[in-house]
């Protein structure tokens, strides 16, 4: 046996040609002297990067080099490593390499322009996002976001700014059976 080779015949010379010696007659006498002839074996690495492309295969001859492959990369996660080490040169045998990922976590922040507070979201990406309640702001009246909350997480921090329109409101003059007087309709925090 030779590690990473299959063996294919004794022969008669060095040079390993002709045909492979397959016995010995019974009438031959005298030291005789023989080499093994080797064929050297492939061997694939399947390489799973887990992130929806197809796996890689590197099929070499055993003992070669081997180039891996660049880190994968994938939405929403950090490439950490291999499961298993790839070796520089090929080994005796086939192996598989599966990727290993963390999730990111990502964070939408709510800019509400002069309105009530409301806490950032931080979660996991592709988590199912329950949106806040709409902020406040005196005198306006809340119209939504320059942006649509998401559903899920998306790949990438984010901020929406909330989008105002302002209120008008109406004095009335009650002049109690005297001289009508017009009633000032006006923008909030307008001079009167």
């Amino acid at each position: 046996t030779y590690t990473g080779h299959t063996f294919k015949g004794w022969y008669d010379n060095e040079g390993l040609t002709g045909s492979p010696v397959t016995a010995i007659g019974g009438t031959e006498m005298g030291n005789k002297e023989y080499w093994a002839k080797w064929e050297i074996n492939q061997y694939t690495i399947t390489v799973k990067p887990e992130n929806g492309k197809a796996d890689i295969t590197i099929t070499q001859d055993y003992g070669t080099p081997i180039t891996a492959p660049a880190d994968p990369t994938r939405e929403g996660y950090t490439f950490i490593g291999w499961d298993k080490e790839i070796p520089t040169t090929m080994l005796a045998e086939n192996m598989t390499v599966t990727a290993q990922w963390v999730i990111n976590r990502y964070t939408i922040t709510f800019d509400t322009a002069g309105g009530s507070k409301i806490a950032p979201i931080t979660q996991d990406y592709g988590t199912a996002i329950t949106a806040p309640a709409d902020p406040t702001r005196e005198g306006y009246t809340f119209i939504g976001w320059d942006k649509a909350i998401p559903t899920t997480m998306p790949a990438e921090n984010m901020t929406v700014t909330a989008q105002w329109e302002i209120n008008q409101y109406t004095i009335t003059f009650d002049t109690a059976g005297g001289s009508e007087i017009t009633p000032i309709t006006q923008d909030y925090d307008t001079a009167i």
